[in-house]
């Protein structure tokens, strides 16, 4: 195959967040105290688009999808463990996390903390392979390996790379 709708999708997510950082940083920038105002509408309009995707994908309004909901999910005992999972997505991962990075763009520019961000797939892996046993193969070495030079490649400047060019360039930097 050809680009599908999921490359779209995956590629609009993407420009989804480097837009969201950007916005969130001019706003942090602007009044450094809001970082508690601005999680809430994104965590609310994220809930609201989850809650638009469930209804247009005949989850919700279905029989039986009643026990799914709340409170229904965290009083039936053989979903508990699944409630227990969806609060912890919804308020460590999302909620939290989504605090921090507001907090962190008032402090540092959305280019670096993409930088940062970016390395997200490489803690993923370390933490599946630490505890959870999870073996790689040689995509995952590359994959990870492109990751690191494409943070390198942000981080640094063109005369960091001084030793590599000749004298002509060297010059030129300077």
């Amino acid at each position: 195959g050809g680009i599908g709708v999921g490359d779209l999708l995956a590629l609009l997510q993407a420009v989804g967040f480097g837009t969201s950082f950007f916005l969130t940083e001019r706003m942090m920038t602007k009044v450094p105290g809001q970082a508690l105002p601005i999680t809430a509408v994104q965590v609310s309009v994220t809930a609201l688009l989850s809650m638009v995707w469930c209804v247009s994908d005949g989850w919700i309004g279905t029989e039986g999808a009643g026990s799914y909901g709340l409170p229904s999910m965290f009083l039936e005992p053989t979903l508990r463990m699944a409630s227990l999972a969806v609060l912890w997505t919804g308020i460590a991962t999302t909620a939290l996390n989504r605090f921090i990075e507001t907090t962190a763009l008032g402090k540092m520019k959305s280019a670096e903390a993409s930088v940062i961000l970016a390395t997200e797939p490489l803690w993923a892996s370390l933490f599946a392979a630490l505890w959870l046993g999870e073996d790689f193969g040689a995509n995952d070495y590359v994959g990870g390996a492109l990751i690191v030079l494409a943070c390198l490649a942000t981080a640094l400047r063109r005369e960091d790379f001084a030793f590599v060019l000749g004298n002509e360039e060297k010059e030129q930097l300077r």
